[in-house]
């Protein structure tokens, strides 16, 4: 949830790449989503965009419009409405 919440505020996501993760973030966020157990390129990734504003901004504002487009909350709330309606056997 934290990732979704960071996404949702703008910010760029540095982590390393268990669970989602890596699915979730923006495609522009992807370099930035180390190997599990990799601190080198965590370090890398960290310092990369410690040094950027402009690359902080422009991966930010993609996870920003990606948590917009698929993780809306109410989208959500829909697509597990009809999951269960489904499941048993109801119709919406």
């Amino acid at each position: 949830l934290s990732v979704v919440e960071a996404m949702a505020a703008g910010l760029p996501v540095v982590a390393p790449a268990v669970g989602d993760i890596a699915d979730m973030v923006s495609e522009a966020n992807a370099e930035f989503i180390a190997p599990p157990g990799n601190e080198e390129e965590l370090r890398m990734a960290l310092v990369q965009l410690a040094v950027s504003k402009d690359l902080r901004r422009e991966v930010g504002e993609a996870n920003r419009a990606k948590a917009v487009a698929q993780f809306d909350e109410a989208k959500m709330v829909a697509t597990y409405r009809r999951l269960y309606a489904s499941a048993m056997g109801l119709e919406l």
